[in-house]
């Protein structure tokens, strides 16, 4: 029976490199025209991630019975046991292969090693683009099982982000987001071993007309001197930080061999601040690792509130098979829970104080809709302007009043 070619779909789960490569493959489907097919590109990040990923293929099957359903992701290449016995299922792809057409098309691929995936201009929006400048983990934290699903750190050559880099300006892009899986990683694997910083300095060198750079999350451990100087010194660089910390307690991060200490956070956070006034933090956070108990989620809470940290993103600990902390003493789960929902509270009425103190300011906002802007430091920011001037105004950098707050947003005029 002939089945009706429609237009494929692409369905996210997980961080947002995740995202980022679900626009690469959408893109991919698209100017290909690889029509009926299903992709889900699922997350590994914690046991009920996975679970999500198994009922998203299962709802897709469903939905799309006459589709073509492919499974990739750090979910089917870690755990692929669960994968392999779904029903209908029509290929599980290779994490490494997934942004790459001819997987698509039933081509046999050759490649043994990481391709960075090509940009996918047309189908952005011409006001904040991502470049993938990292893939991949050397390190073993306890807790983590994503470095076998993404494999050994690999970067993208500095030529290459440079060329990148000036092919976005071209095309109109105001701000330019960089990503990796441990973004701080950089260089390690290439002549000379350019590390973050230096290669960013590189960069704002070559590009005087680049507005604006965003940075992801990044390791600590590895915040080098070129990093931090760019931090105080270059504007061009957003004054907002992510920090993979997981942690405040300095036992429990010994024990998910974490290489920097809460000294070690709290000492950056100061220096970087004293340079930089408009500077604002924000962190990851495991709940619940195996031995921590009150005092040690105390000593994360008081991190939190040393650091000042504008938005912390909370994840109750979650055992993945094959990792050290599977075997380690576990808390209870309904410890977790109560904890989770304390730290959400005391989280939300930090951010309502830094919040509170930027009533009044005037500031820069990347403008995208009149419900989607952001400050400078990645404030969300909802503004008012007719429908006419909006579309206008797409992509622009404007200077705004902030004047009050509502449902975590910034109002403004």
């Amino acid at each position: 029976m002939m089945f009706k070619r429609d237009k494929s779909r692409v369905v996210n789960l997980g961080c947002r490199l995740n995202f980022f490569e679900s626009d690469i493959i959408s893109s991919i489907l698209s100017k290909n025209k690889i029509n009926n097919k299903v992709v889900i590109n699922t997350c590994a990040v914690t046991n009920n991630a996975v679970q999500k990923s198994i009922l998203a293929v299962k709802k897709a099957v469903a939905k799309y019975p006459d589709k073509e359903i492919f499974i990739t992701g750090c979910a089917s290449q870690i755990e692929p046991e669960h994968f392999k016995k779904l029903k209908n299922v029509t290929k599980i792809i290779d994490n490494m292969h997934k942004t790459n057409s001819n997987v698509y098309t039933q081509k046999v691929i050759k490649d043994q090693y990481y391709k960075f995936p090509d940009i996918p201009i047309d189908s952005l929006s011409r006001t904040r683009a991502t470049i993938q400048i990292q893939q991949g983990c050397d390190h073993r934290c306890t807790f983590c099982i994503i470095p076998f699903g993404r494999g050994d750190s690999v970067s993208l050559p500095v030529g290459e982000v440079s060329r990148r880099v000036q092919l976005l300006i071209e095309k109109g892009f105001k701000e330019i987001v960089l990503t990796g899986v441990d973004l701080t990683s950089y260089g390690h694997d290439l002549p000379g071993k350019p590390k973050l910083g230096n290669m960013l300095k590189r960069i704002f060198k070559l590009h005087p007309n680049l507005k604006r750079l965003r940075l992801s999350s990044i390791d600590p451990a590895e915040v080098d001197e070129d990093l931090i100087e760019l931090f105080k010194f270059e504007k061009r660089i957003m004054p907002h930080i992510h920090f993979s910390i997981q942690s405040g307690d300095n036992l429990i991060l010994k024990r998910m061999k974490r290489r920097h200490n809460r000294e070690d956070v709290i000492d950056i956070c100061n220096d970087l601040k004293r340079s930089r006034k408009d500077l604002t933090f924000g962190a990851d956070m495991i709940i619940g690792f195996p031995t921590e108990d009150e005092k040690k989620f105390e000593n994360s809470l008081n991190l939190i509130s040393k650091c000042n940290f504008s938005n912390v993103h909370f994840f109750p600990f979650s055992p993945k098979k094959g990792t050290p902390a599977f075997k380690m003493p576990q808390v209870n789960s309904n410890d977790i829970k109560n904890r989770i929902k304390y730290a959400r509270r005391f989280a939300s009425n930090i951010l309502s104080k830094i919040m509170n103190d930027q009533i009044g300011k005037n500031v820069n906002v990347l403008y995208e809709s009149n419900k989607r802007s952001y400050t400078d430091n990645f404030f969300k920011v909802n503004l008012n302007f007719k429908n006419s001037s909006s579309k206008k105004m797409v992509g622009s950098i404007i200077k705004v009043k902030l004047k009050s707050i509502k449902d975590g947003a910034f109002l403004a005029s």
